[in-house]
């Protein structure tokens, strides 16, 4: 049986502040018994007092010490001697087969010299309606954060297709304020008959869709294209269908992006085919007359040889036959280029064996190998298949990279063709020298058009650095490929690779 409350009597000179007397028996009488569950521990983590409400809270969670039993008191102890004010820990407990978030306060409890003694816990159980209102209003404050921020603008419609929800974002794409159209179908936001048709059929469908294109009209009255999802809705009590909700994104500055694009690539293809089909008139037109100063210069060098007294006229007119049989190179090379540029180019193909292919090339080779004071060999592997190539091409990107060795290797230098199976199975033909060299930074430029290296020692030879860039193109147009290397002042290395569904 409970005592009564026996209340001392106040002294009447005492402050009004109740006396320690009066406050231990109100505590010995369990006026906390009638509070939330609360607790104390001391500084080691040891429960020191509870009241009944925490104990009757400890018998519903089977738990000897109660809620303690689920909190890292250590921390809880550190934290609170270290900042000195209210902790808040929550804990997920299962009361009577239900999961409930328990909110504990922790009051820190000090002496006189402000040391900590120990905690004083505040046990409160969370209403689960108020914690669902809290998760909702977090909920709403996300969604809408991401609607505010988003570059698409978000709707909703009821089933007929009228707008029953429009973001903010409608006012930047369109002009109108989200209530303007409240009520409205969204399929008459479309500009054309065709368009109100095609969205009406989707929104029937009762189906999801994306990237729908939809031309809509601002309110100025420009016209703007969008891309429109959008998910079906459903009650989820009944069932019913209750509408759509989706987003809708401008790709009107994209689309005239896309096209400004388009046409600055037409018109480039187009200058880029006016260009070569200018090259390659002129060249046409060139080499009628080159040939014919080729050939009078000719002529005129044998009368001028059988002269009595001809001085150095026979010397003039081989300057003027050497000059022109360069010019005409130069323009075929040219002519050459800006076919295969315009694809124009077909190959003549036949099939060929690589001594054969390569035998034409070192025999004019050695001759100006020759003149350069330069030597000439050959290493082409025994046993070699035979290929399926255009002869006249192959044989003009030899000539090329003989040329380009012999011009670029000082006299007493040499040169080697090879030709073997590679290891990717190829066959590679190259050319080798060990002449000037290319610094590693220009190995890729000299592979394009009508680039020379600049230095003191390259610039002194002349041509229109199309020897390579023609060469690559040729073996490309052979399904194969190119590859240098170099190194200054040892030597390049230049090799053409032709694939193996060229062998025959």
């Amino acid at each position: 049986m409970r005592e009564k409350l026996r209340l001392v009597k106040p002294d009447a000179t005492a402050p009004r502040q109740p006396s320690a007397e009066y406050l231990k028996q109100i505590f010995a009488h369990r006026l906390f018994d009638f509070s939330s569950p609360l607790y104390m521990v001391d500084s080691t983590g040891h429960l020191t007092w509870q009241n009944l409400p925490y104990r009757q809270l400890s018998e519903r969670l089977s738990l000897r010490r109660g809620v303690v039993e689920l909190l890292s008191l250590p921390d809880l102890i550190a934290e609170a001697g270290a900042q000195q004010r209210v902790i808040r820990r929550d804990v997920e407990v299962t009361l009577d087969g239900e999961s409930q978030i328990l909110h504990v306060h922790h009051v820190p409890l000090t002496d006189k010299q402000g040391r900590l003694n120990g905690l004083a816990g505040l046990v409160e159980p969370v209403d689960k309606s108020t914690q669902n209102a809290a998760d909702l209003a977090v909920a709403r404050e996300r969604f809408d954060d991401i609607v505010r921020l988003t570059s698409d603008w978000v709707w909703e419609t009821a089933p007929d297709g009228t707008f029953t929800m429009l973001s903010d974002r409608i006012v930047k794409v369109l002009g109108f304020l989200p209530q303007e159209l409240m009520g409205r179908s969204i399929s008459g936001l479309a500009t054309a008959e065709a368009g109100i048709v095609a969205l009406q059929r989707r929104l029937e469908a009762m189906a999801p869709f994306r990237d729908h294109r939809l031309e809509a009209q601002t309110k100025s009255g420009e016209a703007r294209l969008f891309l429109l999802s959008g998910v079906p809705t459903f009650s989820h009590a009944t069932g019913a269908h209750t509408g759509y909700r989706g987003t809708a994104t401008d790709i009107t500055d994209l689309i005239r992006r896309e096209q400004s694009l388009i046409v600055a690539k037409e018109t480039a293809e187009l200058a880029s085919r006016a260009k070569s089909d200018f090259l390659a008139n002129m060249s046409h037109e060139l080499r009628t007359p080159l040939n014919s100063i080729i050939g009078f210069a000719d002529l005129l060098s044998r009368q001028i040889a059988e002269l009595p007294s001809k001085g150095r006229a026979v010397e003039y007119a081989d300057d003027i036959q050497t000059s022109a049989s360069h010019l005409l190179t130069m323009i075929n090379d040219i002519l050459d280029l800006s076919k295969i540029e315009s694809g124009r180019l077909n190959l003549n193909e036949e099939e060929i064996s690589v001594e054969m292919l390569c035998e034409p090339i070192l025999r004019l080779g050695r001759e100006r190998a020759l003149a350069a004071d330069l030597t000439l060999a050959s290493d082409i592997a025994p046993n070699l298949p035979l290929v399926l190539v255009d002869q006249k091409l192959v044989r003009q990107i030899l000539l090329n990279l003989l040329s380009n060795a012999i011009k670029f290797t000082p006299g007493g230098g040499a040169i080697v063709l090879r030709a073997a199976m590679s290891t990717d199975g190829d066959l590679l033909i190259e050319v080798e020298d060990n002449g000037i060299g290319i610094p590693e930074k220009d190995i890729e430029r000299v592979l394009e058009p009508f680039v020379q290296v600049e230095s003191h020692r390259a610039r002194r030879f002349g041509g229109t650095g199309l020897g390579l860039a023609l060469s690559r193109r040729l073996i490309e147009l052979h399904d194969g490929r190119l590859t240098l290397s170099s190194q200054i002042d040892h030597g390049t290395r230049v090799g053409i690779h032709i694939p193996a569904n060229r062998f025959r």
